[in-house]
């Protein structure tokens, strides 16, 4: 009986995680340079109960579809196709797409982010000439571990110096993750020769963290910015949606749902997926439905949306390619990947294990 549920279950879960992953995580500070509803809080009626329900729905559909044949056959799958593509790519893609991003903002006076603006003076200048060079190593993938090191003793530093403390809090999480995966990477799965040069232990012991940390990283993230932009103070989506019209619910024939309904349905999903891959559950599912997610703001967002997201977009791939590592959830589920925390990762030549 509980096989026959997985399927309908599962559909029923894509339905739902499609909609969630369509309406959340939109950076309306990169959009919209000011609120104009200060104050103003976020209904909790019936509607609201709804999507609570809905919510929970969800969780235990992802809970099942976790847990069921399906999930195991593309697990199998994945991992069949891993054998013939080359080690470490995964990485390698994370890395030129960041690169990417930060020359990007380097050019255009962002720093991290697009809604992150340098004002002049000389320790702006140096802030952007050192994300250019973070850019520039992660696109030419020679140091990967010298690049995640910069991001954390100097990108930070600069970050708390030069811009809002609560606007930098959006990218804490997502850059922090990063740059301490870039280190392991680098001395692992990509290593770089330099680096190890003067690591005098074997860092194969380190070749399992960077995917747990990358899926903690953009869990985290995405339950920051569903409580600070969304569901705490809801002012600055509201305002993202008076002048982008992307609450479809009205066409769908719910004309009593508000654009502060969907900016709480967006938060209480943005919150549930955050949950998924902090907790590294269902995390496949997860990034399936955030990568359609990012595939629909990219249309209707245009640019600037593609180029703030690229290292998402990669971190999201890796977990679709990878799944969730271990510790998790996923890994804790009697499977055989539950052996990931003592095993080496799988960018790494048979040589190079513990």
């Amino acid at each position: 009986m509980r096989k026959r549920l997985i399927a309908p279950g599962l559909a029923l879960a894509l339905s739902v995680g499609g909609w969630s992953a369509g309406s959340a995580h939109a950076h309306e500070r990169w959009f919209v340079e000011k609120g104009t509803h200060p104050g103003e809080g976020l209904p909790f009626d019936l509607t609201s109960l709804s999507v609570l329900l809905g919510a929970l729905v969800f969780l235990g559909l992802a809970v099942a579809a976790a847990r069921g044949n399906w999930s195991r056959r593309v697990n199998i799958l994945v991992e069949r196709a891993q054998r013939f593509l080359p080690k470490g790519m995964e990485w390698r893609i994370v890395a030129g797409l960041t690169g990417i991003m930060l020359i990007a903002n380097s050019v255009t006076g962002a720093f991290l982010a697009p809604d992150l603006v340098l004002d002049g003076g000389g320790l702006a200048t140096f802030a952007r000439f050192g994300q250019m060079l973070i850019g520039l190593i992660l696109l030419s993938q020679v140091a990967f571990a010298l690049a995640g090191l910069l991001v954390l003793v100097v990108v930070f530093p600069l970050a708390l110096l030069l811009v809002p403390v609560s606007s930098f809090a959006d990218y804490v999480f997502e850059y922090a993750s990063l740059g301490l995966a870039f280190v392991f990477v680098g001395l692992s799965s990509c290593p770089d020769q330099f680096a190890r040069r003067w690591i005098k232990f074997d860092p194969g012991r380190f070749s399992h963290l960077p995917l747990p940390i990358v899926r903690a990283g953009l869990g985290l993230s995405l339950i920051v910015l569903a409580v600070h932009n969304k569901l705490a103070s809801p002012d600055m989506a509201l305002t993202f949606l008076d002048t982008h019209d992307l609450n479809f619910m009205a066409a769908l024939g719910f004309a009593s749902f508000t654009n502060p309904h969907f900016v709480f349905a967006a938060g209480v999903a943005e919150l549930v997926l955050g949950v998924l891959l902090l907790s590294g559950l269902a995390t496949r599912l997860a990034a399936a439905m955030l990568a359609g997610f990012f595939l629909t703001t990219l249309i209707v967002l245009g640019l600037p949306e593609l180029i703030g997201h690229l290292p998402l977009l990669g971190i999201v791939m890796v977990l679709a390619y990878r799944g969730s590592g271990s510790p998790s959830l996923d890994s804790m589920g009697g499977r055989k990947t539950a052996g990931w925390l003592r095993q080496p990762d799988a960018g790494m030549a048979p040589s190079q294990a513990v």
